[in-house]
């Protein structure tokens, strides 16, 4: 060891190293990672291919889907992959959210599409947990990738407050209201292995096409121009 003469280089050290201990890094955590077939699921294919979605239509789809995923290490080498072919599924089936047991991974692994931030992004979140959610719900319709059968109207918090680790593996908390904020109670259920069905209102689901067709009459409707008022009293 070489002895430190200088005072005011040694009290620079010190900072430095101080600086250093109290910056939050990544832990890496082997025990985390991939188990070796949901790597083989991952790796076997080229970049740019999708993922097949795994459905409730069948035993094996709907226990899988019914499964609580592990947490992820956000280290692991086959995690690029991984985000890069969910990127391509969400794409493919047009959707705005995707979370990793939907394509066979058993890992707190979800994309969500930002439509509350310009450009409407879809971003990588891992290990997210829902740590608030406002006493407020509303109503509204949802879908499913890993349900055929339809869609059903969820009542939802209004505002969600949010703990995640991004990319880089640093812990990040963040309040999100409105349909993204739906958006991410759909998919932290995917990861708790909860399906959308199991918290709608009471009814049967709507088949997919006809929902598409209703929710074409609405904007058919809505950018109709408005009729005379003797018509619209007639009516």
């Amino acid at each position: 060891m070489v002895a430190m003469r200088d005072p005011k280089a040694l009290v620079v050290l010190l900072a430095s190293l101080s600086a250093m201990a109290c910056t939050p890094r990544a832990v890496t955590r082997p025990d985390l990672r991939l188990a070796p077939t949901e790597r083989l699921l991952v790796m076997r294919a080229q970049d740019g291919q999708a993922l097949d979605v795994v459905c409730n239509d069948n035993p094996a789809g709907d226990a899988f889907l019914h499964t609580r995923s592990l947490r992820i290490d956000p280290a692991d080498p086959a995690l690029s992959r991984l985000e890069q072919r969910m990127r391509v599924t969400l794409a493919r089936e047009k959707g705005v959210g995707l979370a990793a047991p939907q394509v066979g991974i058993n890992r707190r692994v979800i994309l969500v599409q930002r439509l509350d931030r310009a450009g409407e992004p879809v971003v990588l979140y891992l290990n997210p947990e829902i740590l608030h959610a406002s006493e407020e719900l509303l109503l509204d319709w949802e879908g499913c990738l890993s349900i055929p059968a339809g869609f059903g109207q969820v009542r939802r918090a209004k505002a969600i407050s949010l703990r995640f680790q991004g990319a880089g593996g640093a812990w990040q908390e963040e309040r999100v209201e409105g349909f993204t904020a739906r958006i991410f109670q759909h998919e932290i259920d995917h990861l708790d292995g909860v399906l959308f069905i199991e918290r709608k209102e009471p009814g049967p689901l709507v088949p997919k096409e006809e929902y598409r067709r209703r929710k074409q009459r609405r904007k058919r409707t809505e950018t109709a121009p408005a009729a005379p008022e003797a018509e619209r009293a007639s009516s």
